[in-house]
This record gives structure tokens, C-alpha cells and sequence, in this order.
């Protein structure tokens, strides 16, 4: 009787043992992935928004911190603030260098331009250099030379393969400020009855046309509104999606796809044409 027990209490498990045992496990270790799954693509939605959020913020950042010194002179009250052809933009010789680094950046994409198409708008600005402001887009610095000569300093920004880049004075090539961005649109705000407030806001088309029977409009901006769509880096919708958004004067229709997107605006002062 003894050895009988002990054989009984040695015994191993059966067989319906082990499958129920190994249902369970398989139940758990699906519960585990697919908890962790979720963990992943909620991780992942975060920082993608948390990315998209800060490309705007540099976007805008850096738009307003350059375009706010729009017009900024010490020496020519006259000076129009923005680049409206690529030939406005000319390097002056100062202290055996040159003011400008490759004036050939600054193409006809790469000016004031308006987008009739949905397609971006561009802006380009001038400003005169001295030793309080001279730096460009990029922070490359104006030579010391040149700060003492009427030397100007052109920026130029516009959106190129989903990123907005920046061209500037010192700049031997285009720089990227902010990914993600796929379209910006500007508005020119316009005080035509020198109030310090603005009276209208146009598109560049419709002030190069006012520029054209009379110049002295573009002194008359002082202020500019930016708007920008941006794009996550990752598809993190469930589904595709095909969405319009009103950016200032247009409305773009993005593509049917799973990218989140996003817009920022933004109104920006030129302290020195009020």
C-alpha cells in the first residue's frame, strides 16, 4: 500500500493538465502584448504630437524673431524692408570680404510671393546691419567690416521637401529651421492713414500691384501674419483621412493619409516701420 501511494504522489501531470495550463499561459502572455503593444503606439502618438508641437513652436520662434527687425535702419529711413525680385538682393564689398555670401540663394522662389495654386507663399526681408543687429536666419553674423558700411542683411524664408528653410545674407547654402512644415501663408498688414493700426491686410499679389502705382505702400506694412501647417513625422491615425484647413486667405487639403496635422498662426509686429 505504501508503494502505491508513493507512485501516486510522484506522479507528473496529465495531459488535460498541461493543455489547460498551457491555455492559460498563451491567455497571459496575449494580454501581455497586447498590453505592451498599446503602451508602444500610445508612446509613439506622444511623441509624435509632443515633435509636431515643437516644430511649430520653432517655426513660429524663429519666423517672428527675424521678421519682427523688418525695415530696421540707423542710416536710411527709405529702406523698403522686403525683397520683392532677386536682384534687390546685392553684396557690397566691406574689409576685403563681401556683405553677402551667395546672393545667387536668393532666387524668384525665395521672395515675397504669393500662392494662388494652395501651393506656399515665401517672404523675403531686409534690414541694415550694425553692431545692435546682425545677424541672420541662421545666426551667421555680418563681418565687423560691413557693420560699419550701409551693408544690408536678407533673409528669406519658404518651405521646401516638407521643411521651412531659411536663406540668409551669410548663408553659403539653404538651412532647414523646422521639419514637418507643408505649407505657410503670409498676410501683409497695411496702414494706409499712418495711425500705427492696421487698415487691411493683403496677399503679395495684391500688394505688389498696389506697389506698382505706388512704392512707398511697402513702408505702410507693419505687420505680418504667418500661418503654418505641420505635419507629424509618423502616420499615427487609425484611419486615413483627408482634411481641409484654413490657413490665413487659403484652404489647403492635405493628403488621404494617417499623418496628424496641425496649424500655427501667429501675428508679428515690425517694430521699425510703425
Amino acid at each position: 500500500m505504501n508503494k502505491i501511494i508513493n507512485k501516486k504522489a510522484m506522479s507528473g501531470l496529465s495531459l488535460l493538465e498541461l493543455l489547460i495550463a498551457m491555455v492559460i499561459g498563451l491567455f497571459l502572455l496575449a494580454g501581455i502584448a497586447s498590453s505592451y503593444i498599446s503602451s508602444k503606439k500610445t508612446s509613439i502618438k506622444r511623441d509624435q504630437y509632443s515633435l509636431l508641437e515643437d516644430n511649430g513652436r520653432i517655426a513660429i520662434e524663429t519666423l517672428t524673431k527675424v521678421i519682427q527687425h523688418t525695415g530696421y535702419s540707423a542710416r536710411d529711413k527709405s529702406l523698403r524692408p522686403f525683397i520683392t525680385a532677386s536682384s534687390d538682393v546685392a553684396s557690397v564689398a566691406c574689409g576685403g570680404g563681401q556683405s553677402v555670401a551667395n546672393p545667387g540663394l536668393f532666387t524668384s522662389d525665395r521672395v515675397v510671393k504669393d500662392s494662388s495654386s494652395g501651393t506656399s507663399d515665401s517672404i523675403g526681408t531686409i534690414f541694415y546691419g550694425d553692431n545692435n543687429l546682425f545677424k541672420d536666419c541662421v545666426g551667421r553674423e555680418l563681418p565687423v567690416a560691413c557693420r560699419a558700411t550701409p551693408s544690408k542683411v536678407y533673409n528669406s524664408f519658404y518651405v521646401s521637401n516638407g521643411n521651412l528653410e531659411c536663406v540668409g545674407s551669410r548663408a553659403n547654402s539653404a538651412h532647414i529651421i523646422a521639419e514637418g512644415v507643408e505649407n505657410i501663408q503670409f498676410l501683409y498688414g497695411v496702414d494706409t492713414d499712418n495711425d500705427e493700426i492696421v487698415d487691411s491686410f493683403l496677399n503679395a499679389t495684391n500688394l505688389v500691384n498696389k506697389a506698382a502705382g505706388d512704392p512707398a505702400i511697402w513702408k505702410s506694412v507693419i505687420s505680418v501674419q504667418v500661418a503654418i501647417l505641420v505635419r507629424s513625422s509618423k502616420p499615427v491615425k487609425q484611419s486615413s483621412e483627408s482634411k481641409t484647413y484654413t490657413l490665413l486667405d487659403q484652404s489647403i487639403t492635405s493628403a488621404d493619409d494617417k499623418f496628424k496635422r496641425e496649424v500655427f498662426t501667429t501675428t508679428i509686429r515690425l517694430r521699425n516701420t510703425l
